[in-house]
């Protein structure tokens, strides 16, 4: 059986390890973007930026009609069954896209001016929507191109445009205005041209490729075909939606812009927790897929739990230092300012790391054909993340949207776990749950120890790190499996973990 795991883990790894490289690359130059913009521009104007941010993908959402999920799965299906379509489809996708974004502009243009009574901001968010709305139609149809390229089978662009070229530029066009202006309005001119230009490179491959035609045809059957399969996953991402930017919608309406940068130093920081999961699931995915379709329940939930064991041990140390060094970190990254954000960002880390300890819940729950299970906990989780945002606001200001926000992870991770459990799938097993013994105790012992000098931090999460890996080698936390997955990631990044190997193979028992 393990045998079997780690070669449909080899398989896997040969075309995703390039996706892993791009999803890292993407949220550290999406972090660092926020960063920049937080420490330039100060927690005020930083909070209305986010406010509009939302406003502007909330509109996105909607304009691209769930197209970015339901149209990989409609290109590659009509590459099979009526290849002679396929232009036509695609085609399609991008006339009626490009309708509904342009209309969605229209629609933020029109509203714009009533927003700040609702979400705050005041009459910077109602600049910085001058010009961010613009660049709705280029991210839309953008988003089209990539996921029409995901149809043909394509990680290309995924990766190298979508993931890696796009936050870079981006970045980088931001750090040159930064530098030139001292004006928060001209960071959405950035992300105005950055679109722009990445939606060209892209049309001209594909148009190369012969995946996009210059020619644009709307076919009526084909529209309708598009938005029935869509339209509910456009609802899902609705959800999505609803589950993680209801803080910062709820702040602005409170409290305004000021707390909503205070609050968007520490979001994106303890956000960046779940990376490695999110990571994972690029290869967590297709072999999960061929478990299930051989009906190899017991190879799927042994897989589910080494995958899940890794992502914990790889995740450990950011979430040690986010928990036990909040207010080193806040202010190495955003500045002084943003310190009292600590609270929110131990709240947030301990609820996201909690998403990050039950594994890839939701994602086997649609790999073993439950959906259904699947939207159940996100509307769960939603719909409280409202209440408890409408709650405790009022009362607690930004600690209260923070344990809302992790409250309703917590509870919508929960119900998917427990819905898998039912179904023979739980990674809690004896091994596991030494894992969590140690990395609780170990957090505990580190937030004994705070200081506010980061170099020290530093040093701390590095020596509490070891104990927790020593730790776990010690008990008896490793496998077989485990072994076979480090030489497998060493061959794929060309690093010798011999040595390694060898230790854990002593302690395996």
């Amino acid at each position: 059986m393990g045998d079997e795991i780690v070669g449909e883990l080899g398989k896997a790894a040969r075309g995703g390890v390039l996706a892993l490289v791009g999803l890292a690359v993407s949220a550290l130059f999406g972090f660092l973007t926020r960063a920049l913009i937080g420490r330039a521009f100060g927690p005020k104007a930083y909070g209305a930026y986010n406010l509009a941010l939302t406003v502007f993908t909330v509109v996105l959402v909607v304009a691209m009609l769930g197209f970015p999920s339901g149209l990989q799965r409609q290109v590659a299906y009509f590459l099979h069954r009526e290849k002679e379509k396929t232009g036509e489809l695609v085609s399609t996708a991008v006339i009626l896209v490009l309708l509904t974004s342009s209309l969605g502009l229209v629609v933020i243009e029109v509203v714009k001016g009533y927003l700040p009574a609702y979400i705050g901001g005041g009459n910077l968010l109602v600049s910085l929507l001058e010009t961010l709305p613009l660049a709705l139609p280029f991210v839309a149809l953008f988003n089209i191109l990539i996921a029409t390229s995901q149809g043909f089978g394509r990680v290309r662009e995924f990766v190298i445009y979508s993931k890696i070229a796009f936050p870079f530029l981006y970045f980088m066009i931001v750090l040159v205005f930064v530098l030139l202006s001292d004006n928060i309005t001209s960071v959405p001119l950035a992300y105005l041209i950055t679109a722009a230009f990445m939606l060209a490179l892209l049309s001209r491959d594909l148009i190369k490729a012969g995946i996009l035609t210059t020619r644009l045809k709307l076919s009526p059957g084909l529209a309708k075909t598009l938005l029935l399969f869509s339209l509910p996953l456009m609802t899902s991402n609705l959800i999505f939606f609803i589950l993680n930017w209801t803080d910062t919608l709820m702040l602005g309406h409170y409290l305004g812009e000021e707390i909503v940068g205070l609050y968007n130093a520490a979001s994106p920081l303890a956000r960046f927790i779940p990376v490695f999961l999110a990571s994972f699931t690029v290869l967590y995915n297709p072999i999960a897929t061929g478990f299930f379709a051989r009906g190899e329940i017991e190879n799927l939930r042994r897989f589910y739990v080494i995958i899940t064991k890794w992502v914990v041990l790889l995740t450990f140390p950011l979430f040690v230092l986010l928990v036990a060094y909040p207010i080193p970190v806040l202010r190495l990254l955003f500045g002084g300012e943003y310190v009292d954000a600590w609270k929110p960002l131990i709240i947030l880390s301990v609820g996201f790391m909690f998403h990050s300890v039950l594994g890839p819940n939701g994602l086997t729950l649609l790999t073993m054909g439950r959906p259904t299970e699947n939207l159940k906990g996100d509307l769960l989780g939603a719909g409280l993340n409202v209440l408890l945002n409408y709650l405790l606001i009022p009362a607690y200001g930004m600690t209260g949207a923070a344990i809302a926000t992790a409250s309703s992870y917590l509870v919508t991770n929960l119900y998917k776990s427990l819905r898998l459990a039912t179904l023979g799938i739980s990674p809690l097993n004896g091994r596991y749950m030494r894992i969590l013994l140690i990395g609780a105790l170990t957090t505990g012992i580190a937030m004994l120890l705070r200081t506010e000098r980061i170099t020290v931090a530093l040093l701390l999460v590095t020596l509490e790190s070891i104990g927790f890996y020593v730790a776990s080698l010690v008990v008896g936390t490793f496998e077989e499996e485990d072994v076979s997955l480090l030489r497998l990631a060493g061959e794929k990044f060309g690093v010798d973990f011999g040595r390694i190997e060898r230790l854990i193979s002593r302690f395996i028992h």
